[in-house]
This record gives C-alpha cells, sequence and structure tokens, in this order.
C-alpha cells in the first residue's frame, strides 16, 4: 500500500509548493505512525526547493517513452533537374545510412519520372530526408506519419510467452509418459504450440523490421518547364505527353482492330442465332394470332373517306 500511495504521489510532483505540502500532509496521514521511515522520507522529498523527485518522475517518463514502439513512414514528391542523377544520389544516401533500395521504376513516358522506396534506419528517417531535399530543386510534397504499435508489439510478446510456457509444461508432461498414447498426445499439442509459437515469432520479426527501419518513398520528375513573361510554360512536356497519349490510343485502337477480326466468327454465330431466334419467335406469334383471334374483319372506326369522283 506504501508503495503504491508513493508512485501516485510522485506523479504530482510538478505542482506548486503548496499543493506539495498538502500532498504530503495526505501522504503522511496513510502512513501507519509506526512506519517513520517512510513518513520520513515523504516528507523530505516534499520540502520546498527538492527536485529529487522531479528527477526521478522525469528519469521514469524517459524510461516509458524510449520503451514506446513506433513505426515512421514517409514520402516526398520532387523537382529535379535531372531525375538520373538525383537517383543516383538517393541511392547513395540510403547506402551511406545503412539502409537499402526496396524497389525502384523509371519511365519516360510524359516526361522522365522515377519512383523509389528506400528502407532506412528509424532513427535516421529524418535525416535522409534532409539530404535528399537538398539536391532538389523544389519540395512539390512531403509526407511523414508515425504509428504507435506498442499495444501489438506488448500483445504479441505476451501471447509468445505464454506459448513458451506452455510448451515447457507440456515437454515436462512428456518426460513424464509412461505409454505409448500419453507419448503421442503429448509430442502434437507440443507441435501445435511450437507452429503457433514461430507464427508469433514470424510477426513480431516484421514487426520488429517495420519499427527499425522506416520506409521513404520519393517520386522524382525534371523540371521542363519554362517562365515566359511570368507565366509557367511548357511546351515540350505538353508534347511530350500529347505523343504518349497518342501512342497509347493508337496502340488501343490497334488492340481493338485485332480482337474484333478474331472474335468475328463467334460475333457471326450470334448474330445466326439471334436472327434464328427472331425468326421463330414471329412464326410462333403468327400462329397463335390466326388460332386464337376471332375471325372478324377489321376497319377503322371511322368511315374512310372516298375519293372525289370526276363527271365524264
Amino acid at each position: 500500500m506504501v508503495a503504491s500511495v508513493l508512485s501516485g504521489t510522485l506523479l504530482t510532483s510538478s505542482c506548486a509548493k503548496k499543493v506539495f505540502q498538502q500532498k504530503a500532509k495526505v501522504v503522511t496521514s496513510l502512513v501507519a505512525p509506526s512506519d517513520a521511515p517512510v513518513r520520513s522520507l515523504i516528507s523530505g522529498y516534499y520540502q520546498p526547493g527538492n527536485r529529487g523527485l522531479l528527477k526521478l518522475v522525469s528519469e521514469q517518463t524517459e524510461s516509458t517513452t524510449e520503451s514506446r514502439k513506433i513505426v515512421r513512414n514517409g514520402s516526398l514528391d520532387l523537382l529535379v533537374s535531372d531525375v538520373g542523377q538525383a537517383a543516383a544520389k538517393v541511392r547513395a544516401v540510403a547506402d551511406r545510412l545503412g539502409g537499402f533500395v526496396e524497389k525502384s521504376s523509371q519511365t519516360s513516358l510524359g516526361g522522365h519520372s522515377a519512383v523509389i522506396t528506400l528502407r532506412v534506419p528509424a532513427g535516421s528517417l529524418d535525416r535522409a530526408i534532409s539530404e535528399i531535399e537538398g539536391a532538389a530543386l523544389n519540395v512539390d510534397r512531403e509526407n511523414i506519419e508515425a504509428r504507435d504499435v506498442t499495444r501489438d508489439y506488448v500483445d504479441l510478446d505476451a501471447r509468445l510467452r505464454n506459448l513458451q510456457a506452455e510448451e515447457q509444461r507440456y515437454l515436462e508432461i512428456l518426460k513424464r509418459a509412461m505409454t505409448v498414447k500419453d507419448t503421442l498426445d503429448g509430442t502434437e499439442k507440443i507441435s501445435e504450440v511450437r507452429g503457433q509459437i514461430e507464427q508469433l515469432q514470424g510477426e513480431m520479426k516484421y514487426l520488429t523490421a517495420q519499427i527499425d527501419m522506416s520506409s521513404l518513398e520519393i517520386s522524382l520528375h525534371a523540371d521542363a518547364e519554362a517562365a515566359v513573361l511570368g507565366v509557367r510554360w511548357q511546351p515540350l512536356r505538353q508534347a511530350k505527353v500529347a505523343f504518349g497519349e497518342m501512342i497509347s490510343g493508337l496502340a488501343d485502337w490497334a488492340d481493338s482492330v485485332v480482337a474484333f477480326f478474331i472474335n468475328l466468327p463467334l460475333i457471326l454465330v450470334w448474330a445466326v442465332t439471334i436472327i434464328a431466334l427472331l425468326a421463330i419467335a414471329i412464326r410462333i406469334l403468327r400462329f397463335l394470332w390466326q388460332k386464337l383471334w376471332p375471325k372478324t374483319s377489321w376497319r377503322l372506326p371511322w368511315p374512310r373517306r372516298q375519293p372525289p369522283t370526276t363527271a365524264s
């Protein structure tokens, strides 16, 4: 009880001197009179000007913060003068910081551009971003996100420890097995638990890799713009984009023509089938009309106008 009261009181050490004295009175009253050393210790911590308690709380807070498991990832959209040189610079930064290139792609359709995904140590993510941005003409977009996975990590660790303890119990039971059936049952249980342990170990390994190595996705595109009378004019880029769209449209048209001729026999079969079904349906309707409709002469509900007769 004393330890819980003391730990609860330590968290309030940042209050003013008056609050310190009030807390000291309350805590001292909760401690038994026989615990004189504890009472004097609490009173000493709450003396005005004493910073020992603040230091202790600060150390505990730092320890709690360091134990957190954070996954940090980022993305950059950069304007560069030369995509090839910028991509080489990005790879050099990753190598120098102890990271690696996870994936990379470049394209010249609609202008030279590249997308590179790096893995760098989490502690070096900010430095990597700073160095890579230093080689760009302009930073169009920067995004950094952090995700706290402490709960997931602690949950996996607790489940893993429980399974390992369960495995040890099964091993002890297996040692005392006297029959073949007990041995087989124990071996089956151990195999099942071992599979679950390996699965959790894999999940923890993946989560640890995500925590230790941050992901940084970098999009690079070349500066193909020109300023004319204060207006950002980019005819070369637009020409390349239009040409690429034309080529893509021609390719789609060619694919459609080829697909049409390949599927032409199937189209003809469907056309003949539909025409035959329509002809059959018309014959059936005509037959039903002749058999079921009353045999009466049909005429218009108004008298037909007679053509004028001419006198001979």
